[in-house]
């Protein structure tokens, strides 16, 4: 098929996943397909199957109208970039790209959630008026992300979790589930 770049239209063939092998090597274009993902490799790119069945992307200097190699940000996509001057050295300690994909699935959970609420509930103000709010909180009861449902209880969400972490505190254990409706609690949210 042909696929839409920067650079205009570009024959784009199209690959699965799964029947690729360690060591295989794609040059973009390129379209690596499973059941949940697309991934797309541009031009100028090359996509490296791991020993360990992960993708790899090389991502090489773009050429100008001109001929001459591009470099800012444009070129840099992909690639490492040193900290801007005066701006505090990352520590290594996180992952941006694994960052991000935790971030989305943890707000991909936090939608489910909602949709499933949504659609199981039989109440005129959940169904259908979408008021309510699903977030994923840490061990300590921090927020780890929400859902963009009714984010005005999000403020008081993180204190009914740890009240509720407070008062069954060495009682909790895995799958529980723990409920509740007080107006009382976290600021009569």
């Amino acid at each position: 098929g042909r696929t839409y770049f920067e650079s205009g239209w570009e024959e784009t063939p199209s690959y699965s996943l799964q029947s690729l092998a360690p060591g295989n090597v794609l040059e973009g274009p390129a379209l690596l397909l499973d059941d949940i993902s697309t991934v797309v490799v541009e031009p100028n790119c090359t996509a490296t199957v791991t020993a360990t069945g992960h993708l790899e992307i090389l991502v090489r200097p773009r050429k100008g109208a001109r001929g001459e190699t591009r470099t800012g940000p444009e070129a840099q996509r992909g690639a490492e970039a040193a900290p801007a001057e005066g701006a505090p050295s990352p520590s290594g300690d996180a992952d941006p790209v694994q960052l991000s994909l935790y971030s989305h699935r943890f707000m991909g959970i936090a939608e489910q959630m909602g949709r499933t609420l949504q659609r199981t509930s039989v109440s005129t103000n959940i169904k259908e008026r979408l008021d309510f709010s699903c977030a994923l909180f840490d061990a300590s009861g921090g927020l780890v992300a929400n859902a963009p449902h009714i984010p005005v209880h999000l403020g008081a969400m993180q204190d009914a979790v740890q009240l509720q972490q407070r008062r069954w505190e060495g009682d909790i254990h895995a799958g529980d589930v723990f409920l509740s409706n007080c107006p009382h609690t976290a600021g009569g949210s």
